[in-house]
């Protein structure tokens, strides 16, 4: 599959607000689009949403997205990908451009993702991409604590 980068625009936000994941998944589904408004959800923000990179494939369908966060002494990595295109390597594929995209916007930095420690899907993608595991917390999210993973992978 070919993919094509572009700013992620207003339209695939909502478009985002609506993908469905299934069974333990589904915690990363996201309210309706009004309710993200009214919560302040960053997707809703044109200026926040200016670091965020869609990827689309040749029928200009949305297939994922990247948030980069320039945190100073590292970049926050943020991932979503289409509950349609799930665990068929299109994670590894997206997270490759972003580790590319990083090296050359933010050279010498190194990418920061927090992940649930029961997500192996995602966890195995992010190792496979060169992150490692540097911290285990407890964190809470809006549906209650979790447990995460720190990883980190050095931006060479």
């Amino acid at each position: 599959m070919k993919l094509k980068s572009g700013k992620l625009s207003e339209e695939q936000a909502i478009q985002v607000s609506k993908w469905k994941y299934e069974d333990e998944y589904k915690i990363y589904n996201l309210p309706g689009w009004e309710t993200m408004i009214k919560e302040q959800y960053s997707l809703c923000d044109d200026l926040k949403r200016e670091r965020f990179t869609s990827f689309v494939n040749e029928e200009n369908e949305l297939i994922g997205f990247i948030n980069l966060l320039d945190e100073g002494d590292s970049i926050f990595f943020g991932i979503g990908i289409n509950p349609k295109y799930c665990n068929k390597g299109i994670g590894k594929m997206i997270t490759k451009l972003a580790l590319y995209e990083c090296k050359h916007k933010y050279p010498n930095k190194p990418v920061i993702l927090e992940v649930r420690t029961w997500n192996k899907r995602a966890v195995n993608c992010y190792k496979s991409q060169g992150f490692e595991i540097i911290e285990v917390k407890q964190q809470e999210t809006y549906i209650g604590k979790g447990e995460f993973y720190v990883m980190r992978c050095l931006n060479k």
